[in-house]
């Protein structure tokens, strides 16, 4: 089976689609699959990282001047070309092979962009979100939990596709599997913090600064930045002045470390259900808009707590809510409970979807 993926990472996006990606590439290596990716060289691209992964990649070319370009969607100004361009240069780069499976997992890319490719590929998978756009796909992945994730797509795909909705559909790395799950219980003795591969806004400092006002160094803080992280190397000096702080930088275990925590902070974005996969209790806060919704349902859940959006949340609220719910051991065990039993069924549902994208002749 011949698979292309086609995502991106800058500065402006993240790393999270392509890190989720990964994780789909790995679970279709490991069934046969040859798995191939298509990425433009945006500032903070991960091409590297995609390669010491060992996956091959077609490269599209770093644009150095963004034009203003047609508002087909939410986040056109991501592609930094329009969408017909974009498809046009990746037909140049696949020079009219057909691949069994095209996956896309890109907020500025639409039906315009996937019927262009329609003839290059067997079958189309999407990976969205944001329902705010259609598309022109055989499968459509958003694993998030919404208010009614179950109708959001209903006018947006074509009526003969297959959806995989729900967090029991998250793509989790296989790190996650072989680790216990617990429901936290007793005093909180470690603290994980991490806010993604990029965090922009140094959130992580500011949820440093909230801890230390509380003044308890008998709790041990792990502090995980990713590689594209502006602010690591800061972040880095700043937990050498402090022996109950632990600087980890790019890891592949972070399942391990929320296997350990007993209380987590940290953005509300893909992290989201893999710290309820742990059922590991979390202060979450939104460092964009497509997470806003997530969190608030979380929230409306009971699953995580949140804070609100990046600009609304302060030093000084933050180390409220840490005292708080440190202080709440009742608290932080029902939020590990419902967080364990919202991801139950995830096993399963993941080796399901992988068996049917995987039966592309049918």
């Amino acid at each position: 089976m011949n698979v292309l993926i086609r995502v991106d990472a800058s500065i402006e996006i993240g790393t999270g689609h392509v890190i989720r990606c990964l994780t789909l590439a790995d679970k279709l290596r490991r069934h046969g699959a040859e798995v191939r990716f298509i990425c433009r060289e945006h500032v903070g691209h991960l091409c590297e990282l995609i390669e010491i992964k060992g996956y091959p990649i077609l490269r599209l070319p770093y644009v150095l001047e963004t034009r203003e370009l047609a508002a087909d969607t939410s986040h056109s100004q991501w592609l930094k070309v329009s969408q017909q361009q974009d498809a046009v240069q990746t037909k140049l780069l696949l020079k009219k092979e057909i691949v069994d499976l095209l996956v896309i997992d890109h907020y500025a890319i639409n039906e315009v962009w996937e019927s262009i490719l329609r003839e290059s590929a067997k079958k189309i998978m999407v990976i969205d979100d944001l329902a705010d756009r259609k598309h022109d796909c055989d499968f459509l992945l958003d694993q998030n939990d919404y208010e009614g994730y179950q109708f959001r797509y209903k006018f947006l795909i074509p009526a003969p596709c297959k959806t995989f909705l729900g967090p029991n559909f998250v793509l989790l790395r296989s790190e996650f599997y072989p680790m216990k799950r617990r429901i936290r219980r007793g005093p909180v003795k470690r603290l994980l913090l991490f806010f993604g591969g990029s965090d922009q806004t140094n959130e992580t400092k500011k949820a440093l600064h909230a801890f230390l006002a509380l003044n308890r160094t008998d709790i041990q803080i792990d502090v995980v930045v990713g590689q594209t992280n502006l602010h690591k190397k800061e972040l880095a000096h700043f937990c050498k002045r402090y022996d109950f702080l632990t600087f980890h930088y790019q890891v592949n275990y972070l399942a391990e470390l929320m296997y350990k925590a007993d209380l987590s902070i940290g953005a509300g974005g893909t992290t989201t259900w893999e710290r309820c996969m742990m059922g590991l209790p979390s202060i979450v806060w939104s460092l964009a808009e497509n997470q806003v919704k997530i969190c608030e349902h979380a929230e409306r859940k009971k699953i995580v707590a949140y804070l609100g959006k990046k600009e609304e949340v302060g030093v000084t609220l933050v180390s409220k809510q840490l005292g708080s719910l440190m202080n709440n051991e009742t608290a932080r065990t029902e939020m590990s409970i419902r967080a364990y039993l919202l991801m139950k069924n995830n096993r399963l549902s993941q080796q399901m979807l992988v068996q049917k994208i995987m039966r592309v002749d049918e």
